[in-house]
């Protein structure tokens, strides 16, 4: 067996492996916050002002569905004063690993290239330095990124290299300039930058999620105070040493590939020969015993034919090798997906029977947990 790193994996294998390591993205869930009883934030997000004033119900603004948050990037009459929005992760970041945060971003103002996202072990909220001290792990400036002149919404994907002990992120207006002056906006003295859609994955298709997220999420979720009751907490909490917070880190996946060939199988059918159910049977006693996670099984055909006999051949080689490998007893456990890919992912050319011959096959990935 040869080890395979697929690439793309995230989008077609099962959807664990790749889980957002950022709750509540979209912004769509309401917090019920402890003291008013109302659905005043957004869960797991935590602006450093009021969620009253940074947490936008509509559709209107939003740059999907119907919220949105703003943090505050500086003041026309009051010195860096400036407001950041918080979430915590549900899963710790691999040292070393890269990983991927996207958003969508607006402002009527010209302040994104001053934008920058912290990754922090200890919660952004007990700092007591001004934002315009903080050292950023990301500034949207320093990235390349060519903003828009007017207010409409823009994606924006930053690479993150991971130093192992992150938990926490932060993003606000990390400038060492304050932006002051006149903003031209009748009754407006604020100059706010709207965010919306946050997602955080993996660059390494083979990271899967942590085993306890899920408890981490239904922590985080748990955090309903946003308003006094948050800051007498906070307050309390800055009087004693900040504490590092430890995120089980993603899983990494370890995956062997298994090819059977054409030859295996009857010529122009799906039915599999004597010598392919003995190799198939041997494949699932080496795997016995080991800490398999998922089991991927992708069938290939060559461009002779059309598309649909193709695919629909692919297919069907490819759930006949699931259904002989799901009578392992143990396998009945192991998530599988099988799909059929027909001409669409040649490993030699087509020009040539030797070549025609090499792209029909089925591939069997077993991935391993660490």
């Amino acid at each position: 067996m040869r080890y395979l790193l697929p690439a793309l994996l995230c989008l077609f294998s099962p959807a664990v492996l790749c889980q957002d390591l950022l709750v509540n993205g979209g912004l769509e869930e309401e917090n019920i916050c402890t003291e008013y009883r109302i659905n005043c934030a957004p869960e797991a997000w935590i602006s450093s002002s009021s969620g009253f004033a940074n947490y936008f119900k509509d559709a209107n603004r939003a740059h999907a569905g119907l919220h949105c948050m703003a943090i505050e990037a500086g003041h026309v009459t009051k010195p860096f004063q400036r407001t950041f929005i918080r979430s915590a992760l549900v899963c710790g970041l691999r040292k070393g690993g890269r990983y991927r945060l996207s958003f969508f971003i607006k402002s009527p103002h010209p302040v994104l290239d001053s934008i920058g996202v912290s990754f922090t072990s200890t919660d952004p909220l007990l700092e007591t330095k001004p934002l315009h001290r903080w050292q950023p792990s990301l500034l949207l400036g320093g990235a390349g990124l060519v903003f828009a002149t007017d207010s409409s919404w823009q994606r924006v994907e930053l690479v993150y290299t991971a130093s192992g002990e992150e938990a926490f992120i932060a993003i606000g207006n990390f400038s060492k300039r304050d932006i002051t002056g006149d903003m031209y906006l009748p009754m407006e003295s604020h100059f706010f930058v709207f965010f919306d859609d946050f997602s955080l994955l993996p660059d390494d298709p083979a990271e899967r999620i942590c085993n306890d997220w899920q408890q981490t999420r239904e922590d985080i979720y748990g955090q309903d105070e946003r308003h006094e009751f948050l800051q007498r907490s906070l307050k309390y909490r800055r009087s004693q040493a900040p504490a590092k917070v430890q995120r089980t880190p993603n899983l990494l996946l370890r995956a062997d590939t298994l090819l059977l060939p054409d030859m295996w199988f009857a010529t122009g059918k799906k039915d599999l020969q004597p010598a392919g159910f003995r190799l198939l049977d041997s494949f699932c006693i080496a795997l016995r015993g080991k800490a398999l996670d998922s089991l991927v099984i992708e069938g290939h055909a060559d461009n002779t034919g059309s598309r649909q006999l193709n695919e629909s051949l692919s297919q069907a080689r490819a759930e006949v090798v699931a259904i002989r490998l799901s009578q392992c007893i143990y396998m009945a456990r192991v998530p599988l997906t099988v799909r059929g890919s027909g001409s669409r992912r040649p490993v030699a050319s087509n020009e040539t029977e030797q070549g025609r011959q090499q792209n029909r096959r089925v591939e069997m990935m077993a991935y391993f947990r660490e």
